[in-house]
């Protein structure tokens, strides 16, 4: 295991950690210890140094770590993650899950402390604040392409805000395809991808992020109204979150291959934004769509009722926002 690897661990457990136990655990000086700590605290960790005591996390910040994500998890739903990996640092948790595979009913889990390339929809920048937020890619393999497919983002939504109101998040809300808002404004983002050969098995990557505790430095960069859990009141566990997220994906993937999206459909009406107002959807090269915001079909479309005709859309390039008069 890497010094910095167990350095980690160490500090993720409760309590102050003496430079002399940390410097004696590494086989370091104490020296040494404190110039690892100012190293880490430029990449933005949270740790906070004691006078006369040693080194701890700053309070109300509790690191990811295997064990506790895995003690979080059902026993039924443990074996079925071939891994479940934490990196301090990387470009993107969906770019590296990419470059796997994973077998028939498994899944591996990678989540991040600090992505520097993380994407949304259309390639934007996903900004975080290291070490306080969720960043979390899970992988999955179909052995053949489902034809619902596209209706995927939909309903790893709904796994999103149901886990959030496990830990006592109330009333998060869907965003037609594929954010998670809270009184109003951006929380979370999802994005799915799909890869293989059009006979043969589909490699999924979901990526997922939640803003748990998003800096001021770090929000002032996103362009449009967005919330955090913090700012909220809320003090969760993110390994926590992370858990219950992935095991509601690993529970219903398999019942979505074979069904669709048709059963969570109510379930995804209910808590889907902007329901039975007036909208406006639009995009590069669209024809603009305004009317009231009836839900989604059972195959994922989302259904908008103009003043002439229900339409139905299905394509995820399209921006959804409130109409001006319902705001």
């Amino acid at each position: 295991m890497k010094s910095d690897e167990i350095l980690l661990r160490e500090l993720a457990k409760p309590g102050v950690h003496s430079g002399e136990d940390l410097g004696h655990l590494l086989g370091i000086s104490r020296a040494a210890v404190s110039k690892r700590m100012a190293q880490l605290r430029q990449q933005g960790l949270p740790v906070v140094a004691a006078a006369g005591q040693g080194y701890c996390i700053e309070a109300g910040v509790r690191l990811l770590d295997e064990n506790a994500i895995r003690s979080y998890l059902k026993p039924s739903t443990r074996d079925i993650f071939t891994s479940i990996q934490i990196e301090s640092r990387l470009e993107s948790t969906n770019e590296l899950l990419q470059q796997t595979t994973t077998a028939p009913g498994r899944a591996r889990l990678l989540l991040a402390e600090s992505q520097d390339g993380g994407r949304g929809r259309r390639e934007r920048r996903w900004y975080s604040s290291p070490w306080r937020n969720l960043m979390m890619s899970l992988t999955w393999h179909y052995q053949r392409w489902p034809p619902s497919l596209p209706s995927l983002s939909l309903l790893v939504g709904l796994v999103v805000s149901e886990a959030l109101e496990l830990v006592g998040v109330a009333g998060a809300k869907i965003k037609w395809p594929n954010d998670i808002y809270l009184n109003g404004k951006k929380l979370g983002g999802i994005l799915v991808g799909a890869r293989g050969e059009a006979s043969g098995g589909c490699e999924l990557v979901i990526g997922i992020g939640i803003n748990v505790d998003l800096l001021p430095q770090h929000g002032a960069a996103i362009d449009q109204a967005w919330t955090d859990l913090r700012s909220q009141g809320y003090q969760i566990d993110r390994n926590e979150l992370a858990a219950l997220i992935s095991e509601g994906l690993v529970e219903l993937l398999p019942v979505f291959e074979r069904e669709g999206f048709a059963p969570w459909q109510e379930s995804w009406n209910r808590r889907a934004l902007y329901k039975d107002q007036r909208v406006r959807l639009f995009g590069e090269g669209r024809a603009e769509i305004i009317g009231v915001l009836c839900g989604a079909e059972a195959d994922g479309a989302l259904i908008i009722q103009t003043t002439k005709e229900r339409v139905q859309v299905r394509d995820a390039e399209y921006s959804l926002r409130l109409h001006p008069d319902s705001e």
